[in-house]
């Protein structure tokens, strides 16, 4: 968390940047974004597994000024690294486990106006993240007793940073930036991923954590123009 907040910090301390006088986003905004996460902190996360893809999607409010609130969901996917792998005989089979979550979160954010069709956008998501591994090998080995569940859930907080670009009354284009903290500590025995010696010889101190860098849309619905 406090990685989050300090991330979270540097991106509120930009605000100084000159507000576009009289600019104020749509009243309601859908907001999207969509990037490949990669996986920080928990070394042992890191070793097991490696991210597909992170998109979210939500629906905002202004409330005063720029500042506005929404709530959305957000999905993300993580696949194991492709050293780990099944032997059998004298062959290497690939795992194919992979790691889902679903993230139903609430946002508020703050757009400043740079220019007539320009902002940055500083936000937070926060909420609780639903967890599943699937594709699962099933591992006897003492290293991955006892067994533990392969599905779990845990809050998570991710601040959120965009420059956007408008193209059209109703639509922005954007490039993101996210940092997300998932208050839960990676167990490598729920993958059944324990008894490979690369992983058991890697720290496990953080708790799951990754940033993303991607790309957004934003539709502006009530959108205010100069007459």
């Amino acid at each position: 968390m406090k990685r989050s907040l300090i991330v979270f910090a540097l991106l509120l301390s930009l605000c100084g940047l000159a507000q576009k006088e009289g600019q104020e986003n749509a009243l309601v905004t859908i907001r999207g974004n969509i990037g490949i996460p990669r996986v920080i902190g928990s070394q042992s996360f890191r070793t097991c597994f490696a991210g597909l893809y992170e998109g979210n999607l939500s629906v905002n409010l202004r409330l005063f000024s720029n500042f506005f609130v929404g709530v959305g969901f957000q999905n993300s996917q993580f696949q194991n690294n492709k050293f780990l792998k099944f032997k059998y005989f004298n062959a290497d089979v690939p795992y194919n486990t992979r790691l889902m979550m679903n993230s139903p979160f609430i946002k508020l954010g703050y757009d400043n106006f740079f220019s007539d069709k320009g902002y940055v956008t500083f936000a937070l998501n926060s909420g609780i993240m639903l967890n599943n591994y699937f594709n699962v090998n099933a591992d006897t080995s003492l290293a991955n007793r006892p067994y533990v569940i392969q599905d779990f859930s845990a809050p998570f907080v991710q601040p959120e940073f965009a420059v956007n670009f408008q193209v059209d009354k109703l639509l922005s284009f954007s490039l993101m930036f996210s940092h997300t903290t998932l208050f839960y500590r990676f167990d490598p025995k729920a993958p059944r991923f324990n008894h490979f010696q690369e992983v058991k010889d890697t720290r496990n101190r953080a708790n799951m954590n990754w940033f993303n860098i991607g790309f957004g849309f934003n539709v502006l619905l009530n959108k205010k123009t100069k007459a």
